[in-house]
């Protein structure tokens, strides 16, 4: 009998030891909290032996078999070397830790002590994942090439800031809760370092609320589209040579669809017990068998996965005076020879055009300088006159500093200066306005509003691109 010591009592942990009642020779022995009146109630709901206000002596208890780990992902690491170290084998809730180097620590741990660790992502013990990664291993779409994931659910208001994922502290956001299952896809399909040709992230007060990150490998590109603050159905498309298949709810699969030589066919392979059985039967095997490894989610996995989404953050993290410069080179190379009201119309209408490739509705505006009229003014559906609002604070942040408020927003978050703007009541420091410049010096500010992760300043330079005839230099990490 395996006896299963759970740390931590909140929701995550309940959903385990839900799922643990259908294991045979396996049983819930002892949870730890932070206050009994906590551990009291999740004993009435999943009785267990050992209560323990305190995570060490859940740790040090010789009885316990094997640990859960359900602490807020902040506290993995910490927690996982200390019951490593004290030789139980740990199931740590997803992502492993919030770190690749904290990831390595606990790995490097696990294999010193020669005890067996397991970051818990489900959807690899699913049938239907497991049914998938045979389809493709026959060749059903021949070459995967491309791989689209999206995770995105918006938060009820009421919830911002009360859960460890929104709180800001070590660990918070949207890439680590559910981008970690949209690189569990990628790492385990495409090979290599990845390469990053853009990210977009909306990243405030230490959570990310979106992120959007498209790159590279050895075999094949891929995408990822996580959040917070939108709703969108929760699939991955995987794109072959000779077809491609739909995953319908990436985090816990159950269906797909296989569309190939104009056809779909859906596929089913229901849960066993739920989504959570099948990596604790794994789990429990590999103590049965004495293993310190597992083989569907082995070491390099979870290291793989971690450097991945290091790498993703890395690109909306820093900055330094190399994309200070390349901001700054897009306005030289979108500078105009002339500047009048048709021109302004046939910009506005071109952004007007391309917003449509977006996901949500923006509000444009074009004012010339020299008097301040607007020329051009168009409000899609669902745009208010807090976009105007917002599009004048970005419009002070070009006319003081001489560029766009992306530049801005860099230039700021480089000097570590940028609560002073944000705060004072004059300054929007978002990406979404951008000076036209003639003759070195601004004839007019075109401004976008309701992108947002940085897409409001991708709108702007790719219209004056496509209205003007011109050439620009791509800037390829997030904005705010």
């Amino acid at each position: 009998m395996i006896r299963w010591g759970i740390l931590g009592a909140g929701n995550i942990a309940h959903r385990f030891a839900k799922s643990l009642q259908y294991e045979e020779d396996a049983v819930l022995y002892a949870i730890s909290g932070r206050s009994q009146e906590k551990l009291d109630r999740f004993a009435e709901e999943f009785p267990c032996e050992k209560k323990y206000v305190g995570h060490d002596l859940l740790i040090g208890d010789p009885d316990v078999d094997a640990i859960y780990l359900a602490l807020p992902h902040g506290m993995h690491a910490e927690w996982a070397v200390k019951a490593l170290a004290a030789g139980k084998p740990v199931l740590c809730e997803k992502p492993a830790a919030v770190s690749e180097e904290e990831t390595a620590a606990i790995i490097q741990c696990a294999k010193e002590n020669h005890v067996l660790f397991m970051e818990a992502m489900k959807p690899r013990f699913l049938p239907a994942y497991q049914e998938i990664k045979k389809q493709l291993a026959e060749g059903m779409i021949g070459e995967v090439e491309k791989i689209f994931t999206k995770i995105c659910f918006a938060l009820p208001k009421e919830a911002i800031g009360k859960s460890y994922h929104t709180s800001g502290d070590k660990g918070s956001g949207a890439l680590l809760d559910s981008g970690i299952y949209c690189v569990n896809l990628i790492e385990d399909l495409l090979k290599g370092e990845p390469v990053f040709e853009q990210t977009y992230a909306n990243y405030y007060n230490g959570v990310d609320w979106y992120v959007d990150s498209m790159m590279k490998f050895a075999n094949g590109c891929a995408e990822m589209e996580v959040a917070f603050d939108r709703s969108a159905p929760r699939n991955a498309e995987i794109y072959g040579s000779e077809g491609s298949i739909t995953i319908v709810d990436l985090h816990r699969p159950s269906t797909w669809i296989v569309h190939k030589n104009g056809k779909d066919e859906t596929f089913t392979a229901p849960y066993v017990n739920d989504d959570f059985y099948g990596q604790i039967h794994h789990f429990d095997e590999l103590i049965r068998q004495g293993k310190a490894e597992s083989d569907v989610m082995p070491y390099d996995a979870i290291l793989r996965e971690a450097h991945i989404l290091e790498c993703i953050r890395s690109q909306y993290t820093q900055y330094d005076e190399n994309d200070l410069k390349v901001l700054a080179g897009q306005e030289e190379e979108l500078s105009v020879s002339s500047f009048h009201s048709e021109d302004a119309r046939k910009l506005g209408n071109t952004i007007a055009e391309l917003a449509k490739e977006y996901d949500r509705p923006v509000a444009i505006r074009i004012d010339r300088c020299e008097d301040g009229l607007t020329l051009y003014q168009y409000m899609m559906d669902g745009k208010t006159s807090a976009n105007l609002k917002y599009m004048d604070g970005k419009k002070q942040s070009v006319l003081d500093s001489g560029h766009s408020s992306a530049w801005v927003y860099v230039k700021l978050m480089a000097d570590n200066e940028l609560a002073a703007w944000r705060n004072d009541g004059v300054h929007l420091i978002s990406g979404g306005a951008f000076p036209l410049y003639m003759d070195g010096r601004i004839v007019a500010v075109v401004q976008v509003s309701g992108l947002h992760e940085g897409k409001d300043h991708e709108l702007i330079v790719r219209s004056v691109s496509a209205a003007f005839g011109k050439e620009f230099t791509p800037f390829r990490k997030a904005l705010g």
